[in-house]
């Protein structure tokens, strides 16, 4: 009997010691719960780009892009929609970026150049705006929207010259109006050449435009309005 209770008594003794080891080891950490995947990440910036909500759908894709960590990029159409967002919210610099992947991806590469044409242009860089351009018209030389840009580029370039020429010649016109100057005073003839020239240089702009789209009404209207400044008076 003292033997059964010796055992009953170590028995609880161990339940006890295990008890408390039970109590002070550290429960293991749960898994995290709630936290958003890419795909959920990536649908919901597909919800935001398709209500419009540009910002917020480039900050919901970007954080799609976190996720991948180090991994490549092989979302194509997400990054293009980030180049588009970002184009949309006048952020030129990081839709440069997005567009560039895609241009180099070949996703929609056409369309990618002439976004960075386009972004180029909002910057004021028109060196590498034409450069886009070029490449998107080595890639699609028939296709009309980029024939349509390559004509809006020149017919800006020919109007730069065309306004300075008009500027000079309206200057002169006006001390001929206040009795400063006459058309045979040396100061005229020179000021109507200098005009000239400028004119002289829109010309072969606007012809250049108007090779890529001839029905490009501000081409047309430019040179009829330079050659008529060029006639002899």
């Amino acid at each position: 009997m003292k033997r059964l209770i010796f055992v009953f008594v170590m028995c609880l003794s161990f339940a006890a010691i295990n008890a408390q080891n039970t109590q002070n080891a550290q429960p293991a950490q749960p898994a995290a719960t709630g936290e958003k995947t890419f795909a959920d990440l990536k649908n919901e910036g597909n919800a935001a780009i398709n209500g419009k909500d540009y910002q917020k759908a480039l900050d919901l894709y970007e954080q799609a892009l976190a996720k991948l960590g180090d991994q490549p990029v092989a979302d194509t159409s997400m990054i293009y929609n980030m180049g588009y967002c970002a184009f949309s919210i006048k952020n030129y610099e990081k839709a440069l970026k997005y567009f560039d992947q895609t241009a180099s991806m070949n996703y929609k590469k056409v369309n990618s150049l002439l976004y960075e044409a386009d972004s180029y242009k909002a910057l004021k860089k028109d060196a590498e705006s034409l450069k886009a351009l070029e490449a998107a018209l080595a890639i699609a030389p028939d296709d009309a929207k980029v024939k349509s840009k390559m004509a809006s580029y020149y017919v800006k370039s020919a109007t730069s010259f065309y306004s300075k020429g008009s500027a000079i010649i309206t200057k002169a016109n006006a001390d001929i109006t206040a009795g400063k100057l006459k058309t045979t005073d040396p100061a005229y003839i020179t000021a109507d050449q200098k005009a000239k020239d400028e004119y002289t240089k829109a010309m072969p702009l606007v012809e250049k435009a108007l090779s890529f789209d001839p029905a490009n009404k501000t081409a047309t209207q430019l040179k009829t309005a330079i050659e008529t400044a060029l006639k002899p008076q």
